[in-house]
């Protein structure tokens, strides 16, 4: 995840988006390659000997789980067969805490026939660390293009050499599949059910000071301790219980052409609702109308979302306070995370991670709203 800034550069990439640690490979590959065979044998050619190809990895996406490529090829009834696969591994130094690889898995599973809603075929999920050195699950491959993080899309890559009219109708049908994902019945998804008497929100807020007790440590910061604060004193009279994708963004979408294939990344699923997807596309992509021609704007989001589910978005202007407060959280983590592991200093790190742009933009919200 790329940091966000404030205000009208929001969208405006800055020097800190080069210190964002896109996860690579440390395994090694041919260890890797002759382990996901055997895996996968079994489960998409059983009886047959398969083959894998070199194992690569994507450019300029991802920081939560280390991803690997490959193709497999095996011959049935005298045919042969190639197709290719994705795994993804757990991170031993995970971004979001609790972090669950196997709700990834999960997701695509319980969205396989959601109309509206593409997402990749899974094929199974593994969670013996002692194979891989982290439990992992192995999906099929789709082709097509994903917006970069790092450079952002919205400076280079296909979106940026796309005409105006094509960029419109990408957003248009990203728009679409996310109205398509709020209307699916949170009964699918019972790995993700909140406790007896608490609502999908409440439960993922919980989730959140967790989080934020986690990336203090010892410390406190009271910005994003006032913004918690303010969001369990603020909760909407009738906070929801429905599916929130968490990280909703142009980055976690293949498109093939304008048209939406892939829907990636459940690092922060939840039943928190709708809401709070809407506020996270306003806050991460938003700005980007004003950079890049034929993308929306915040307020266009939140129209062409309700035309398509017929729902009338109440409670934004808590979800805009709810974004900043996690993004805050997020990047005082993904800032300790640095500091510890020497990519910059430590004394920079707790700077940077306490006075982020999400934290600034926490703290003018909370004032405007006292």
């Amino acid at each position: 995840m790329a940091e966000m800034g404030s205000g009208d550069d929001a969208g405006t990439p800055t020097d800190d988006d080069a210190l964002i640690p896109l996860k690579r490979s440390v395994r090694d590959v041919e260890t890797m390659r002759s382990v996901l065979r055997d895996w996968l044998g079994p489960r998409v050619a059983p009886g047959s000997t398969i083959e894998l190809s070199p194992i690569t990895l994507p450019e300029g996406t991802g920081v939560a789980n280390e991803t690997v490529m490959f193709d497999a090829t095996w011959t049935r009834h005298g045919t042969d067969h190639t197709e290719g696969f994705v795994a993804r591994i757990a991170s031993d130094d995970p971004l979001y805490y609790e972090a669950d690889i196997e709700i990834h898995h999960d997701m695509y599973a319980a969205l396989a026939d959601v109309e509206g809603v593409p997402v990749p075929r899974v094929y199974g999920y593994e969670p013996d660390a002692g194979l891989l050195g982290a439990p992992f699950f192995v999906m099929g491959r789709i082709e097509g293009q994903v917006p970069g993080d790092n450079p952002h899309w919205n400076t280079s890559g296909f979106v940026v050499d796309a005409s105006p009219d094509d960029r419109r109708r990408m957003w248009e049908n990203a728009v679409d599949a996310l109205a398509a994902l709020h209307q699916v019945d949170a009964s699918r998804l019972a790995f993700l059910k909140p406790p007896a008497g608490v609502s999908g929100f409440e439960d993922h807020l919980a989730y959140w000071r967790r989080y934020l007790s986690a990336a203090a440590g010892p410390s406190t910061h009271d910005t994003l301790e006032a913004g918690y604060e303010w969001l369990t004193a603020h909760l909407p009279d009738q906070a929801p219980t429905g599916i929130s994708w968490g990280d909703s963004r142009f980055a976690n979408i293949m498109f093939r052409g304008v048209e939406v294939v892939a829907l990636f990344d459940w690092d922060t699923v939840s039943l928190a609702g709708a809401g709070a997807d809407l506020a996270w596309w306003r806050f991460m992509d938003g700005p980007s109308a004003a950079l890049v021609p034929g993308i929306g704007g915040p307020d266009e989001l939140v129209v062409r979302w309700q035309e398509r589910t017929g729902v009338e978005l109440i409670d934004l202007a808590y979800y805009d306070v709810f974004t900043t407060f996690r993004l805050g959280c997020i990047l005082m983590r993904l800032y300790g995370q640095l500091g510890a592991n020497g990519t910059i200093p430590a004394d920079v790190a707790a700077e940077q991670g306490r006075n982020s742009g999400p934290a600034q933009a926490l703290a003018a919200q909370l004032a405007e709203l006292s």
